[in-house]
């Protein structure tokens, strides 16, 4: 009875004084490393605390922290955080889509970042490489994972959006159309596009509103439609020789560019992921709605959680379909799933 009164006067005066009560079943696990390296509450608020994060299936956390401190990293689910020496990262991720990440995960990630350098590791984080500057760089990128030092990457830059493309591994880009794009593509904003690379020789694209998949085989200089689903996710997610990309209708996978299928019946809406775990049957996705698994390659799905977007990000963005400000990721080792947003904190919850 005293503790049930003790309870009752704690929520009254937090009422009182205005204050939420958090019921949630999210955890904040980056005040620590915030708080230490200054960054809580500076100015401008698109800088501040968490600006890309990336999960592996292990369970180490990824995140770039303001635009200057570069690459940190937890191994014990947020408790810890380390940054990384002499990392050479810059930049913010301006989309959940500002990382790549090799599956099966053996140490190689790359992430991609606006009014900075971004960068790749090969051992799991503990050097990195930062990408050459293109105007004020990347959106978003993909990576030919295929080959074990990966030399093609197509991505889209930020503001002015050209398409670009790197063949030794990011060290220099080559801007694919001058100008703007070329003329038959202003009925289709290029900051619209979302692109992919499946292998050197072969390069994805789809349009947010048009929809459709389109392949090419000579650096992006003509294109042939393939394809007609609506793609949603900004680029896509390989595992091995398989390329996966989110879709209205669910999740989609080929090994060649040109023939596509669906894995199966849902989740519809979904943007973000694969996020895969131990195996490539099992990965998780993220729509405007939820979190969902599927342990059968897509097949069927199982709904983990309600979305959950922080609510101390720079701007009330809540859930971007175009990919902006929302990072999510998986832990399959541990059962944890993570939640962050540009300017906001890094949020952890604990699957049953």
């Amino acid at each position: 009875m005293k503790r049930l009164t003790v309870v009752l006067c704690l929520l009254a005066t937090a009422l009182r004084a205005g204050q939420a009560i958090d019921t949630s079943p999210w955890m904040k696990v980056s005040d620590e490393l915030f708080a230490r390296l200054g960054v809580v509450d500076m100015k401008p608020d698109s800088l501040r605390r968490c600006v890309g994060m990336a999960i592996t299936p292990a369970g180490e956390i990824f995140i770039l922290a303001s635009k200057n401190n570069g690459v940190c990293v937890s191994k014990d689910h947020g408790t810890t955080w380390t940054v990384v020496p002499d990392n050479n990262v810059t930049g913010r991720c301006e989309t959940g889509f500002g990382f790549s990440m090799a599956y099966p995960y053996n140490g190689r990630l790359a992430f991609f970042s606006i009014d900075g350098t971004g960068g790749i590791t090969a051992d799991g984080g503990k050097t990195w490489r930062p990408f050459a500057k293109m105007l004020r760089n990347f959106e978003f990128a993909d990576v030919d994972w295929r080959v074990p030092t990966p030399q093609s990457l197509f991505g889209l830059l930020h503001e002015p959006f050209f398409t670009v493309l790197s063949k030794d591994g990011g060290r220099s880009w080559q801007q694919l159309y001058k100008e703007t794009e070329t003329p038959k593509e202003s009925q289709k904003p290029v900051s619209q596009y979302c692109l992919g690379i499946v292998d050197a020789k072969t390069l994805v694209r789809s349009h947010l509103l048009q929809g459709g998949i389109a392949m090419s085989k000579d650096d992006g200089k003509t294109w042939t439609e393939v394809a007609n689903y609506k793609v949603l996710g900004r680029r896509p997610v390989h595992f091995g020789k398989k390329v996966y990309w989110t879709t209205t209708a669910g999740v989609i996978v080929t090994t060649n560019g040109k023939d596509w299928k669906l894995t199966g019946n849902g989740p519809a809406q979904a943007v973000f992921g694969p996020y895969f775990g131990a195996s490539e049957k099992d990965f998780m996705v993220v729509s405007d709605k939820a979190f969902f698994l599927t342990h059968d390659g897509g097949k069927t799905w199982k709904d983990l959680a309600p979305l959950f977007v922080p609510p101390d990000a720079f701007r009330k963005t809540g859930f971007n379909a175009n990919g902006q400000f929302n990072y999510f990721g998986w832990d399959s080792k541990h059962n944890f799933i993570y939640s962050s947003v540009l300017g906001g904190s890094v949020f952890r919850r604990q699957l049953k």
